[in-house]
């Protein structure tokens, strides 16, 4: 049979063997999916095994997804359900093949059902995965029908492949593309390019980004010295204009050290607390908002804007880029504290001259940060502040502009993410 192009969503079939982690697979893979997504199952609880089966899949599931039952007739489902905005997971598709053959549905039967669920996919313009199981690779079953599912769902799964953009096998909970999204002209955009990181690795970015917390929460367990040193190097691989990398870093574990920083911070903390009034003072004053003395590493970070001479390539018209560049390299820092478990918080209520001071900091550097750094308990679960109801995290569509100030979208729109507990 021939099959029509696919509509501009993405169609992935992910195949494998029993327990190689196609299903953790594909929550993994649209943890942070933008617009709804939903989970069509084909399985019945026939039994006491497979209703706990279904059970434990549904609680491994976040509560963004909406399941849907549906053993057979799947195609109405995809019709009502898709939008372009959509995700739609199918578990499973040889369950599916099951079912029919139980009900009595001919080889001949099947696959015309097949086909035309295959060319209603087609059709849908959003994001489509179909989890299947790999057969044959085993020993010849040893009856008529067993052998009868075995090629039936064989040459299904060929069909599936040869009409889907991506075909991914998972081998020992490990994905293996096994084809790979073609480029497509049109008014197809792909959302991965030749130049993507692997789906893992690119996951690891990810997550590193929206599980970042600002913590004040520390265990004094000292951290190992390889380990500050990947952190230092993937904050001096920041980007800065010019290529001025204009940061240093000031590592500080001396007891000493730290109590005058934190005697600094004792007494801007007060005075910051005369800010506010009422309630938002009573909250202020509840918060902790340090981590000087339980972390086991304080970094400061610093700015040199005369490191590469009166005149740096893009910064003439904008001299503020030095800055601007050393944060960078304290996001790098961030991140890739976070992704070696390390808690990092941002500490802010500083007297700047006498931080300087007390540090012996040259008076043409400026301070951009003072860190603290160590292993915690566990992360917070949220931002402390939007936990603790001192701010919330602006909605990002609010936040972008198609032009000029405030303008809408054209013929380009966004298509913006709404990923779980984000960071802050």
């Amino acid at each position: 049979m021939d099959f029509k192009p696919m509509a501009s969503g993405l169609k992935l079939l992910i195949t494998g063997g029993c327990r190689s982690g196609k299903s953790q697979y594909v929550l993994n893979r649209f943890k942070i999916f933008s617009g709804k997504k939903s989970l069509l199952a084909t399985a019945e609880a026939l039994d006491e095994e497979m209703s706990e089966r279904i059970v434990r899949h549904r609680v491994e599931r976040s509560k963004d997804w909406t399941t849907i039952e549906e053993p057979l007739e799947l195609s109405p489902i995809f019709e009502k359900e898709m939008s372009q905005d959509n995700l739609i997971v199918l578990d499973c598709l040889t369950l599916w093949v099951t079912n029919l053959m139980m009900k009595g549905h001919s080889e001949q039967s099947i696959f015309q059902k097949a086909d035309q669920l295959i060319a209603t996919i087609a059709q849908c313009p959003g994001t489509v995965a179909v989890v299947t199981n790999e057969v044959g690779s085993g020993i010849v079953p040893d009856n008529e029908m067993s052998r009868q599912f075995r090629d039936l769902a064989g040459h299904i799964n060929q069909r599936f492949a040869v009409a889907f953009d991506e075909v991914v096998m998972l081998v020992s909970g490990l994905p293996v593309t096994v084809k790979q999204p073609p480029s497509r002209s049109g008014n197809f955009i792909s959302s991965t390019t030749p130049h993507s990181f692997p789906q893992t690795e690119k996951r690891g970015v990810y997550n590193a980004i929206y599980n970042r917390r600002d913590m004040r929460h520390f265990l004094s367990d000292p951290i190992h010295p390889e380990v500050v040193g990947r952190v230092l190097d993937a904050a001096h691989h920041a980007g800065s204009v010019g290529f001025m990398q204009p940061w240093n870093f000031i590592i500080i574990d001396d007891p000493t050290v730290k109590q005058k920083i934190y005697e600094n911070f004792k007494q801007a903390n007060a005075e910051g607390a005369e800010k506010f009034e009422g309630d938002k003072k009573e909250l202020y004053q509840s918060m902790k908002l340090q981590g000087i003395l339980d972390a086991p590493l304080n970094i400061c970070v610093t700015c040199d804007s005369s490191r590469m001479g009166p005149n740096v390539l893009g910064r003439n018209t904008m001299p503020e880029t030095d800055l601007f560049s050393t944060s960078c390299a304290v996001q790098n820092l961030w991140l890739a504290a976070r992704a070696e478990g390390l808690a990092v918080g941002w500490v802010s209520i500083l007297e700047k001259q006498k931080l300087k001071n007390d540090l012996r900091i040259p008076e043409h550097l400026q301070l951009v940060a003072y860190l603290c750094m160590g292993h915690c308990e566990g992360f917070y679960s949220e931002p402390m502040l939007q936990k603790k109801g001192w701010a919330h995290r602006l909605s990002l569509k609010d936040l972008v502009f198609y032009n000029h100030w405030e303008g809408e979208p054209s013929e380009f729109k966004v298509s913006l993410p709404n990923p779980p507990n984000k960071s802050n």
